[in-house]
């Protein structure tokens, strides 16, 4: 399955399908991950003849992951309960006695220790937290990851976690029933992708989050390009302005050999640079030569506009 050619599938469901398929390497993982599923969508029943705890997931995929990774850990697959609903084909549920929980030393109530020490099964836990909760918006529109939970202590946790392993800062919000944890910065979601094992999709963000990169500094070039030649434009005119002013004064042919050059050829090419002006020379001259000599033309026409100032008051008066 390739990223938006799928029509049945969002693409939460593709990372989530992606994750359904991740190796698991020892049955501590596979009890992490299990546990992680359990906060997530385990909801405690109990009946006049037995208890249980029910699982109801939206992704077929992550039913059978649940019956998977109680195999794994040694459960007989015949003592669980899958439940299809007919009317609405996604939803499956999943029921796991409470006694198996217990042998498993399993607690839909309390998180293990271990957890919080090792980033590996922390992963794991977030995995089957993430599958069964969780949802991812395409990156291809913007940002956006989040974790549905009843417990704010749990979010809270997750949230304390995932900053003190990765340096991740995510927000927590109030829904009408329940809290959510969300992460809005691409290269996070990145990081935590990476983490919980969907690797496909940490590398289709790093693509499109590279694309963006590029673009933005195509963008910001272009606009100092822009912005540079508009400053550089506006120069060459005053530039000329002011030379052509002198030229009418006094004429180009009275000033100084070295700003006589210097106006002639500002003159001749008015789209060049000072620093390309300085290159057509023989020996070239510098971009701070050229401008100084510049300045000093400029400098005169100046001093000629404000004796022409003063005779006409004079004349005035």
């Amino acid at each position: 399955m390739s990223w938006g050619d799928s029509v049945r599938y969002t693409f939460s469901e593709e990372v989530k399908g992606e994750l359904c398929q991740v190796e698991v390497l020892s049955a501590e993982e596979a009890q992490a991950e299990l546990i992680g599923y359990l906060k997530g969508k385990g909801v405690f029943v109990k009946t006049s003849t037995d208890s249980y705890i029910s699982l109801e997931v939206g992704f077929i995929p992550a039913a059978r992951r649940i019956m998977t990774l109680m195999h794994q850990l040694g459960v007989d697959k015949k003592k669980l309960t899958l439940l299809k609903n007919r009317l609405q084909k996604k939803r499956v549920q999943v029921f796991i006695p409470v006694d198996i929980l217990a042998k498993l030393g399993i607690s839909i109530l309390e998180t293990p220790d271990f957890i919080e020490n090792d980033i590996g099964l922390f992963g794991a836990f977030l995995r089957g937290l993430f599958v069964s909760s969780g949802s991812i918006t395409d990156p291809s529109r913007h940002y956006h990851f989040e974790l549905v939970s009843y417990s704010e202590n749990l979010l809270e946790h997750i949230s304390k976690l995932l900053n003190s392993f990765l340096g991740i800062t995510g927000k927590i919000s109030k829904l009408k029933y329940n809290n959510r944890y969300y992460v809005k910065r691409g290269k996070d979601i990145q990081d935590i992708l990476e983490v919980i094992g969907a690797s496909r999709a940490a590398g289709h963000i790093d693509k499109i989050i590279t694309s963006r990169e590029i673009k933005g500094d195509i963008n910001r070039t272009l606009n100092f390009l822009s912005a540079n030649a508009k400053r550089t434009g506006d120069s060459n005119v005053k530039q000329i302005e002011t030379i052509n002013y002198i030229d009418q004064v006094i004429g180009l042919d009275n000033l100084p050999e070295e700003l006589r050059k210097i106006a002639y050829m500002r003159l001749d090419n008015e789209d060049l640079s000072l620093t390309e002006i300085g290159q057509l020379f023989d020996p070239p001259l510098t971009k701070s030569m050229v401008y100084n000599k510049i300045k000093k033309i400029t400098k005169l026409a100046e001093l000629f506009d404000k004796n022409v100032k003063n005779i006409n008051n004079a004349d005035q008066k």
